[in-house]
């Protein structure tokens, strides 16, 4: 239902698009599928730094950080058409701005590193790639987990398989016994 739902709104080609013109790869359209299902409106439960919103799920400082202007129900669950957070193209080329960020930190080695610091937060990360050796080849996401899984929230761990498993699915969904194609296919 999400997949159809982001290729009726023209997600697929929004997100694909937005992520080439970063020199980004599309299939981060997963990441916005394991945020929101592709709602735009999607409302996180409230953190410890305000409530997560739109199909990126930013929280404010991020928002804020990224140029995106807050609605006045920022700080409730209420829709807030004036947030634009819940806009897709806005908050879409804010998304791609900030993967891109998070390229350019320690976690560049892998886009599994980057899923993780998009999910725990680039601090949290990049505190426990520093404690690992300078070699990308040793500093990925799977030697991370083998060195510190006791540390790493479970949240994480789950989210960027999840958006692994959703990317390779998307590949050829028919494999798996889906019946829509694959939504990245021949997008512009």
């Amino acid at each position: 239902a999400a997949v159809r739902r982001a290729k009726a709104a023209g997600y697929d080609s929004l997100i694909a698009r937005t992520m080439a013109e970063k020199g980004l790869p599309s299939q981060y359209f997963y990441l916005a599928f394991q945020e929101s299902a592709f709602d735009p409106f999607a409302c996180g439960p409230e953190t410890s730094y305000g409530y997560a919103k739109g199909l990126w799920q930013f929280i404010p400082p991020t928002a804020r950080e990224y140029n995106l202007k807050l609605g006045p129900h920022v700080d409730s669950r209420a829709r807030d058409p004036d947030d634009e957070r819940n806009d897709p193209a806005k908050a879409t080329a804010a998304a791609a701005a900030y993967i891109r960020d998070l390229y350019k930190t320690d976690a560049q080695a892998s886009g599994l590193l980057v899923m993780a610091s998009y999910n725990w937060g680039a601090t949290g990360v990049l505190r426990l790639i520093r404690t690992m050796p300078e070699n990308p080849k040793e500093r990925n996401f799977w030697a991370l987990m083998e060195k510190h899984i006791d540390r790493v929230p479970a949240e994480t761990y789950n989210y960027v398989f999840s958006i692994f498993a959703a990317a390779v699915i998307g590949e050829n969904p028919a494999l798996f016994g889906f019946d829509f194609e694959n939504p990245l296919a021949g997008v512009q």
